[in-house]
């Protein structure tokens, strides 16, 4: 009965026809009969294993007095499963991570995280060149946000449309094209017209890679499964930076522009062998045949797919978890691009301060991104077992106390511990809120809620950096601007926390164990 009705939702995906005659009932009836066999015998064999480990003995297979059991598939037909063990194993197999699929995806992150990390000690330098105050260089940075923003809702149809793996691949090349010529620029104008470009190609790449790990994960290992592939790009974070401020003192500044846009390419060309495409298409019947008169459908054009696209945004918004964890993300890239990627490198290299040199920025940087490898697999299953919005305000709490406390650090040792915990919280943040839109949506509505949750971290980026570094300006101290940024992602977790426990309430009528449900779907 399952399998008549699923097999019905799979036929409907398609625009494949087919004449409701006999044979294409007794088609159809076959095909649920042998798929019911084949999985029910996956399931009886895993459950064998299961119940083995335990220290049990074998289930036994039920004897039917037709006819003796002669084989072995049989026999797993025939077994007995209770319902306890058949929930075991379905939620055994949706719990486990499925490495075979991930690790390209991670080792792809890896180089992409080495790539980016190189240049993050190398940017303050180049503001150093250019004679740029601190509201121009949050501009700059800003740059990238909107180019991310304007592209999330294009680049998700694109991604939907052609697939995950062409993205991986070719997006690199823009990218390659606006980190190299940054080196080459020498006015304002053309560094933020790199930075344009770079925002466009990882706009491409973040989605196709997030959409990837939706398509091989489930609610009960989505974090579990993001975490390598965060921890890949943090890896190469880690070892960027150290390579970047070597670079930058030994090579010179345009060198290293030259250099990184160039590994991009070669990153390219490892996606292109190791990636294979994730995305699932519609599946093709015997039974069903392609219509005579081809279907009408708007979405076969770029702008009607886009309109279509921006269209499901307005019934995601009235949902109250979505709405929740929009405002918390924005108000996280806001704080985010304010303070780390905006202030906390020009404090640390201002001369009345630190004093940081590119090698010495590098390893700060090489040393958050270490705490966050180590941390991301614990976090991961600390989120999937507390839930994601605990882990929220937990990673976010722990981001803005550090980033309030950094101005007022003199020494190593203070700069170390604020550092630290920062990326503790980072890590947290990592997963948690792809994971929680991951969850609250359906699969058809995944890539534009993940657009949209993008769209709006994007916004906060571009208003964050743009605004706090025109702050630290006008109030000539770029202390004001850090703890600014700090004071607003506190407020907005305190208000993420708060509502969570005013429409996250208990159903223990319709769920016994009191676990809580979302006001809006009512599921556990």
């Amino acid at each position: 009965t399952f399998f008549s009705k699923r097999l019905t939702e799979l036929e409907d995906e398609s625009d494949d026809v087919y004449d409701y005659d006999k044979d294409v009932q007794t088609m159809r009836q076959d095909f649920c009969n042998l798929e019911s066999k084949r999985i029910w015998e996956s399931i009886a064999k895993d459950a064998q294993t299961i119940k083995a480990a335990n220290g049990g003995s074998s289930l036994q297979p039920v004897i039917s007095n037709n006819a003796a059991i002669t084989t072995s598939a049989d026999a797993l037909t025939d077994i007995f499963v209770s319902k306890q063990e058949f929930i075991e194993v379905l939620r055994n197999k949706a719990s486990s991570v499925d490495l075979k699929r991930t690790w390209p995806i991670t080792s792809s992150m890896i180089l992409i995280g080495a790539s980016v990390g190189v240049i993050t000690p190398a940017m303050p330098f180049v503001v150093e060149q250019m004679g740029l105050n601190a509201s121009e260089y949050g501009l700059i940075v800003s740059a990238f946000g909107l180019a991310r923003m304007l592209g999330n809702v294009p680049s998700a149809v694109a991604i939907e449309k052609w697939g995950r793996r062409p993205f991986m691949i070719h997006s690199l090349s823009l990218i390659a094209l606006g980190v190299g010529g940054i080196g080459w620029a020498s006015t304002f104008e053309e560094l933020y017209l790199c930075r344009l470009m770079t925002g466009v190609g990882v706009s491409l790449l973040g989605g196709a890679a997030t959409l990837m790990v939706t398509d091989i994960s489930t609610p009960l290992n989505r974090a579990s499964t993001m975490a390598p592939v965060m921890s890949g790009f943090t890896a190469g974070t880690a070892l960027g930076p150290a390579m970047g401020g070597v670079m930058v003192d030994s090579i010179g500044l345009a060198p290293t522009f030259y250099l990184v846009g160039a590994s991009y390419l070669g990153v390219a060309a490892v996606n292109r062998a190791v990636l294979s495409e994730t995305q699932r298409r519609p599946m093709k019947f015997a039974w069903r045949k392609k219509p005579t008169e081809p279907v009408a459908n708007a979405d076969d054009t770029l702008s009607g797919a886009v309109q279509n696209a921006v269209g499901q945004w307005a019934p995601l918004l009235k949902q109250r978890s979505v709405q929740s964890i929009m405002v918390m993300n924005a108000s996280y890239w806001l704080a985010l691009a304010g303070a780390q990627m905006t202030i906390m490198p020009l404090i640390l290299t201002d001369q009345a301060g630190l004093n940081l040199s590119a090698t010495e920025l590098g390893q700060v940087y090489m040393g958050m991104s270490l705490i966050q490898i180590v941390g991301n697999p614990v976090f991961a299953k600390f989120i999937d077992k507390i839930g994601k919005a605990p882990a929220i305000v937990t990673g976010c709490t722990l981001i803005s106390l550090p980033m309030a406390a950094m101005p007022l650090c003199q020494d190593w040792m203070q700069l170390a511990g604020v550092c630290g915990l920062w990326a503790c919280g980072s890590s947290m943040m990592s997963t948690a809120p792809l994971a929680y839109m991951s969850d609250k949506v359906a699969e058809s509505e995944r890539a534009q809620s993940i657009a949209l949750l993008r769209t709006c971290g994007d916004m906060g980026f571009l208003v964050g950096a743009s605004a706090i570094g025109a702050l630290a300006d006008w109030a000539g101290s770029l202390d004001h601007g850090m703890q600014t940024s700090a004071g607003l992602l506190l407020t907005a977790t305190a208000w993420f926390g708060a509502r969570q426990l005013i429409f996250v309430q208990p159903d223990t009528s319709r769920n016994p164990k009191g676990e809580k449900i979302d006001d809006n779907t009512k599921s556990p």
